[in-house]
């Protein structure tokens, strides 16, 4: 959330209270998620990139930081008609449902593999933000979107009360397993001891119980539920 310049939310107010312990002040440039992605990875020009979910190809090229597991689900708007498929293979198979999901946003291996079959069939819309998802999915040009629960609520709160959230459901879908969610730490822009020093404090404050109380004011329970926080 951006008001008169200052960025806030979960994140940059659980880090700035990391940073306040350790002697570090976190400056959160506003861009779009894939302008992130590539500031991090391609241009060496941020030093954190978070919330991220842990995948092998980066971490050849990134240090990770666990934080919480999430699981991915399918998520529908509530004038969907129909059975909604419960696993990939279901999925898969029903190729009236087409995706809207959003680019540069990975959420383990086999979410990868499941993407790949989508765009080979052309399934699949790439959008720049989680509100064109909200967007699409509540216009009916798109059938669901695969999100962790919590943070397609974080985005349509936007700050606000949660108007429009209950238009929308969230299923299991079979196949696609947990996935390790936290923050990569750049190994071209860090110095190896401030990358220590984040590695430690960012760890310590995953199991300490501060990063889930950093969610309670923001996502209610029933959401967070799906979540597997570190130290619970």
């Amino acid at each position: 959330m951006v008001e008169s310049g200052l960025v806030r939310g979960i994140y940059p107010d659980w880090l700035r209270a990391v940073g306040r312990r350790i002697g570090c002040t976190f400056e959160f440039p506003v861009v779009p998620r894939a302008r992130a992605d590539q500031m991090f990875f391609e241009q060496h020009s941020a030093d954190i990139l978070t919330p991220a979910s842990q995948t092998r190809e980066r971490d050849t090229r990134a240090e990770f930081v666990h934080f919480y597991g999430l699981t991915p689900a399918l998520i529908t708007h509530q004038s969907v008609r129909g059975e909604v498929p419960r696993d990939v293979t279901a999925l898969l198979t029903d190729t009236k449902w087409r995706a809207a999901l959003v680019r540069r946003y990975s959420f383990g291996d086999e979410y990868q593999a499941l993407l790949r079959e989508l765009e080979a069939t052309g399934r699949v819309d790439f959008v720049s933000d989680l509100e064109t998802v909200e967007r699409m999915l509540r216009s009916g040009r798109v059938e669901f979107s695969i999100l962790p629960a919590s943070l397609m609520y974080s985005a349509l709160l936007d700050g606000q009360a949660a108007q429009g959230a209950g238009e929308f459901r969230y299923h299991e879908l079979r196949g696609l397993s947990p996935i390790r969610s936290g923050a990569y730490l750049s190994l071209r822009s860090l110095p190896p001891q401030d990358r220590e020093l984040l590695r430690d404090a960012l760890g310590k404050a995953a199991r300490d119980g501060s990063f889930r109380k950093a969610h309670e004011p923001h996502i209610p329970e029933n959401v967070l539920k799906t979540d597997r926080f570190l130290g619970n």
